[in-house]
């Protein structure tokens, strides 16, 4: 069996899933082929990441930013690395993207089954009836899919998939770098904190400061919570860049919060295990988040958790007065709690770290490897759907945007 699994982009999180997967396939006498449309996208500012060591990766444009790309070249090239590669399985990347939808395209004509790889929930946005139903004309032309959590697979059930043909396991990171990571910083706890000057206790916050994140709300949150908590506060370090940068920034010398609030930019994969591991709990109060991959990597790193009950991810990472709370991302109030919560014990705050780890553990690289492989044999056991006139004509529709 000869696997391709298309992406945008290989970012640090899809290279932990390509290399775990393709480790496993190999094991069977199977092979894993990774193609990314390009290796650097203007939304997210990783890195261009190397690997393959498991897997043949495949790059359509190389040295190119992948919104700059005309579309119909991307659909194009999409088309010829299929032809090229000749999978007997095609994984898709979402329900929407040209690329997704290109890939989908040649495997309908070609007759070979295909994944659907998703990580939304129907919370993620008002939903739009019509647009759903195209959607579920996308989704009735794969075989099997691979979703985050029991959340995604709900969604991805409505949309008409079986779901003994649903496969959770989708969101992973690779726990073992971020653990590892996290351990070293705090063994070189003091020269660490120095050089990269952060605070002695704090809440981290890794993200783009987008609306959706609802930074703002936490900051008034936060101001809230240092009035509680009085000089005993943790400090609040916002890991990340973004629109809202100039902003938070305001906003933060008009709370008065300048002392404690700090902005360090954009850090990159390497670097953050250590913000990770010098932090003494996480943050994400996303007021639509559909998994939040930032919660996989802070639970590794043994952090206890305070993420908004919107976040997908929730019901898999984050038990209840365990490893963390999960407030409503509106409640200002509820948000400052919890907070206090988590600093008013310094030892109940390790302790749920330490459950963190256990949690998580259930959600590593060879979660989405299994998941993939029990897809991909799900796929090529059942005979590929063959879709109506009326589905075939959106998925045209919708590709050509």
């Amino acid at each position: 069996m000869r696997v391709a699994i298309l992406f945008i982009r290989f970012g640090p999180y899809h290279l932990a899933r390509l290399e775990a997967a393709g480790q496993r396939l190999a094991a069977d006498g199977n092979e894993l082929v990774g193609i990314e449309v390009a290796p650097t996208s203007h939304v997210y500012a990783w890195d261009a990441v190397a690997g393959g060591d498991h897997f043949r990766k495949v790059t359509l444009f190389e040295n190119t930013v992948h919104e700059d790309i005309p579309r119909a070249e991307v659909r194009r090239a999409v088309r010829t690395a299929l032809s090229q590669v000749s999978p007997d399985v095609v994984a898709l990347p979402g329900w929407s993207c040209p690329e997704a939808l290109a890939a989908l395209r040649w495997a309908l004509r070609r007759g070979v089954p295909t994944v659907m790889m998703s990580a939304s929930t129907r919370a993620d946005f008002v939903r739009n009836r019509w647009r759903e139903y195209v959607k579920s004309s996308v989704v009735r032309c794969c075989s099997a899919g691979v979703v985050g959590g029991q959340r995604h697979v709900d969604y991805m059930a409505e949309l008409g998939m079986e779901r003994d043909r649903i496969f959770p396991g989708y969101d992973v990171v690779d726990n073992d770098y971020f653990r590892a990571g996290a351990d070293h910083a705090r063994e070189q706890d003091a020269e660490r904190r120095d050089r990269y000057n952060l605070p002695q206790r704090y809440f981290l916050v890794s993200s783009r400061f987008v609306p959706k994140k609802n930074l703002a709300r936490l900051l008034t949150a936060y101001a809230r919570y240092r009035e509680a908590a009085g000089s005993s506060a943790w400090d609040l370090v916002l890991c990340g860049d973004g629109p809202l940068r100039g902003e938070l920034e305001s906003m933060t010398d008009r709370l008065g919060l300048r002392p404690w609030v700090h902005f360090p930019g954009f850090v990159q994969y390497d670097e953050l295990p250590v913000y990770y591991g010098l932090a003494s709990a996480f943050v994400l109060v996303s007021t639509t988040e559909q998994w939040g991959l930032v919660v996989n990597e802070a639970a590794s790193a043994g952090l206890p958790l305070l993420v908004s009950k919107q976040c997908g991810c929730v019901p898999e990472l984050v038990v209840e007065g365990r490893n963390g709370r999960a407030p409503d991302s509106l409640d200002e109030a509820g948000i400052a709690d919890a907070m206090k919560f988590l600093s008013d014990d310094s030892d109940r705050a390790a302790r749920m770290g330490q459950a963190s780890q256990d949690v998580v553990s259930a959600f590593s690289p060879r979660r989405f490897a299994d998941s993939l492989v029990l897809a991909a044999t799900c796929a090529l056991e059942r005979p590929v759907p063959k879709p109506s006139a009326i589905d075939r004509l959106f998925v045209r529709l919708v590709g050509m945007r």
